[in-house]
């Protein structure tokens, strides 16, 4: 088809150019608000500010030296929560004394109802991991080994997909663009690669920690992609001169 071969982004009508802008745009807005929603899911996993690899191994890792609540509660996300003096201690000698029901009903409940289950609730932010009964909690009272494999089934089946799309039509769009043949075939090759290792690394990473640097590369491979896909194609439909 050597007359769509030809075809430029700078030649299409007005009306199409705007439809493809406001597609980049908010395509891109969305990607900013997921990198916002990334940092502040993650960013305090290890307890202090800003998104570093130690939480990131934290949070598909684990911390296996202790359990899941404890790691929370102590030195993690969740001692923020807990500032009244005595609260914190008295559920982690909870859990070192056999985390007993009994103890639980007395005494631990209505720490956690206070504190955490506006959150930790089916309604709440926290709905997948509710703390509203006493066997609700013995789920998060063992060994921390990071994100369980269910919840990472559950992201990486929509994500997968969806960036998947994204990257489709970004890469529709650029493939009209004037830069080499060579040089397009790298930058819509490289997301779709980037993004199952994205995926597969997280879901290694439970059993190898290290391997969140390669998430941390994919990532930064779909970023740099999305960039390029996006700025040139804007750059050519508004600010480049026809020859």
């Amino acid at each position: 088809m050597p007359e769509l071969n030809s075809l430029k982004l700078s030649q299409l009508p007005r009306v199409v150019r705007l439809v493809l802008t406001y597609s980049i745009i908010v395509l891109a807005a969305g990607y900013l608000i997921a990198m916002v929603n990334l940092y502040l899911t993650y960013s305090l996993t290890d307890g202090k500010p800003g998104l570093t690899v130690d939480d990131l191994k934290r949070a598909f890792y684990g911390n296996r030296d202790n359990t899941r609540l404890a790691a929370k509660i102590h030195g993690g996300s969740m001692e923020q929560f807990l500032p009244r003096p005595g609260e914190k201690e008295k559920i982690l000698s909870w859990i070192q004394d056999g985390a007993s029901d009994s103890e639980y009903q007395a005494s631990i409940k209505a720490i956690l109802m206070q504190n955490c289950v506006r959150c930790h609730s089916p309604a709440g932010l926290q709905h997948f991991r509710p703390l509203t009964s006493y066997d609700e909690v013995m789920t998060v009272v063992q060994i921390d080994r990071g994100e369980p494999v269910g919840l990472w089934a559950r992201v990486a089946h929509t994500h997968v997909q969806s960036i998947g799309l994204i990257f489709l039509a970004l890469g529709l769009i650029f493939s009209f663009t004037s830069v080499p043949s060579s040089v397009k075939t790298v930058f819509v090759s490289l997301p779709f690669f980037a993004l199952l290792l994205d995926f597969g690394s997280r879901f290694l990473a439970k059993y190898y920690p290290n391997l969140v640097y390669l998430m941390i590369a994919s990532g930064s491979a779909l970023g740099l992609s999305f960039a390029v896909m996006s700025i040139v194609p804007l750059y050519e439909m508004w600010l480049k001169k026809n020859p």
